[in-house]
Formats: C-alpha cells, sequence, structure tokens
C-alpha cells in the first residue's frame, strides 16, 4: 500500500524506491492507466525518476539482444 501524508501543498505520495514524498499528480508519477473509484488516476509506485532507472537499462538490453539475432 502507498503511504500519502498531507502537506499544505496537497497530498504527497512516497516512492518504494528512493523512500521521498512527491505530489501525487502525474508530473511526477506515471499513471497506470486505470483510475480509483473517486475517479483520479491511478499512479505507479515509483517515481518518474526511479521509473526510468529501474525499467529503462532492461528495455535498453532486451531492444540490443533483439536485434543483434534479428528477432522480429
Amino acid at each position: 500500500m502507498a503511504k500519502c501524508i498531507e502537506t499544505e501543498l496537497g497530498t504527497e505520495k512516497q516512492c518504494i524506491h528512493c523512500d521521498e514524498y512527491y505530489p501525487e499528480t502525474k508530473e511526477f508519477f506515471y499513471g497506470t492507466g486505470r483510475n480509483k473509484k473517486d475517479g483520479s488516476p491511478r499512479l505507479e509506485a515509483n517515481c518518474k525518476a526511479c521509473y526510468k532507472d529501474r525499467f529503462k537499462p532492461w528495455i535498453q538490453r532486451c531492444y540490443d539482444v533483439a536485434h543483434k539475432y534479428k528477432v522480429a
């Protein structure tokens, strides 16, 4: 379960990777493509910076291997 706190800036969500709190918006977190019951978007558990650090190298490795063996 995501940790959220209320501050003077509004609701802030904790990134599970770096443990920092950021505003709970799509500016700092990627959306999952689904909405909560209240209509607000569901957000990933990692902030955008950590998401890129964790998943971008894996995507690049897959891309390199696929083209090395000429897999379509």
